[in-house]
């Protein structure tokens, strides 16, 4: 495990990523541990109304630095900066957009953000780790089996985002050299397993939301390819999983995907959210498909390049490679819950809509 003398953490993304807020409170569990959050101005309220709720004791561990991970130097003063070089042991860069939907110009802040974050690891001379959590859309076009060590272009790339994960991810690989780089890709996340609080409701969840909306006895069309496998995965793994790995010294200079192992069909997961949501069961044959029956409802409507995004990681047959991940985890009790163990939290929590968690949340 981390030795050393430098007790402080830092977490970018925080609370723009559902990854990083889900991080800090993991990370506050650690009463040794001093946390710097890197906020953008325009999130410090929503930064301070989240510490605000983390428990009493982790209030004074936990300081917000207000900048911006693409602007230099962080957007920190030069004595900030130098501070917090002097007391870095763990970096966590979570500020990276893995949304599919994402634009050009967050592709580019991606790369930029990465470029800042690795000059300050350099300057950082008690840094133990610098964990990048990227995501495995890094995969792109590919189909059929993805391992852990693979970065390509060759196949192409989906979107913007898709394409600066890979050059983010070229740019931490090459610091391994001189870095102590761990690099985290978490598979499609959806909310907390347990709470079921969630970001926003995308990805899996426009599904439920498009079931939530329809007639009683609407029957959802199911797409041409229903093989194809969704490796989705509750946040609260994600963090859990990748801290385990992260801490871990074998983890050095090496990838994780974090997926679910056993990855349900697109039919399944359909069958799934028609049971939660009462609608008849999918459709095996249907002239009208999934995606245009997505693209035409009403709710909808306004996230069409959301949904596009979502439907084309759908097309896309992957089997993602988790066996850096499983020679870490074994022995930690750390397992991915299946989708139907909180499928009924996924569509309670679209029922209400983004945010607040349908249960207490943990302490």
């Amino acid at each position: 495990m981390m030795g050393g003398s430098a007790r402080a953490a830092l977490v970018t993304g925080f609370p723009g990523r559902q990854l990083a807020v889900h991080l800090v409170r993991e990370l506050c569990r650690d009463e040794r541990l001093s946390i710097h959050c890197l906020v953008t101005e325009s999130q410090r309220e929503r930064a301070l109304a989240l510490v605000a709720q983390l428990p009493a004791s982790a209030h004074s561990r936990i300081s917000l630095l207000i900048g911006d991970p693409r602007a230099l130097d962080l957007g920190l003063s030069g004595e900030e900066f130098r501070t917090l070089t002097e007391r870095l042991g763990v970096i966590h860069h979570c500020a990276c957009i893995t949304d599919p939907a994402g634009t050009k110009e967050e592709g580019a802040g991606n790369v930029a953000a990465t470029a800042e974050i690795l000059e300050l690891a350099e300057s950082s001379p008690h840094l133990k780790r610098l964990v990048c959590w990227s995501s495995a859309i890094v995969s792109g076009n590919r189909e059929g089996f993805v391992m852990e060590d693979d970065l390509s272009e060759a196949e192409g790339f989906r979107n913007p985002i898709e394409e600066s994960l890979y050059k983010v991810e070229l740019m931490v690989r090459e610091a391994a050299e001189e870095l102590p780089v761990v690099i985290i890709r978490p598979a499609l996340l959806v909310g907390d397993s347990v709470t079921g609080e969630v970001e926003d409701l995308n990805g899996l969840y426009l599904l439920i939301r498009f079931l939530l909306s329809a007639p009683d006895d609407f029957r959802i069309p199911a797409p041409s390819r229903t093989g194809v496998r969704i490796s989705a995965i509750p946040v609260d793994y994600a963090v859990k999983a990748g801290l385990q790995i992260a801490t871990d010294d074998r983890s050095l200079g090496r990838t994780f995907h974090v997926v679910d192992p056993k990855p349900v069909t697109v039919q399944h997961a359909l069958q799934l959210f028609a049971e939660a949501t009462g609608k008849p069961l999918p459709k095996e044959h249907d002239p009208l498909n999934l995606a245009t029956a997505l693209l035409r409802a009403p709710g909808l409507q306004r996230f069409t390049h959301t949904t596009r995004a979502f439907l084309d990681h759908l097309r896309a047959d992957v089997v993602y490679d988790d066996r850096n991940t499983r020679e870490l985890l074994r022995g930690s009790r750390i397992t991915c819950p299946p989708l139907d163990s909180y499928v009924d939290l996924m569509v309670e929590q679209a029922r209400r809509g983004p945010g607040k968690a349908t249960v207490t949340p943990r302490r």
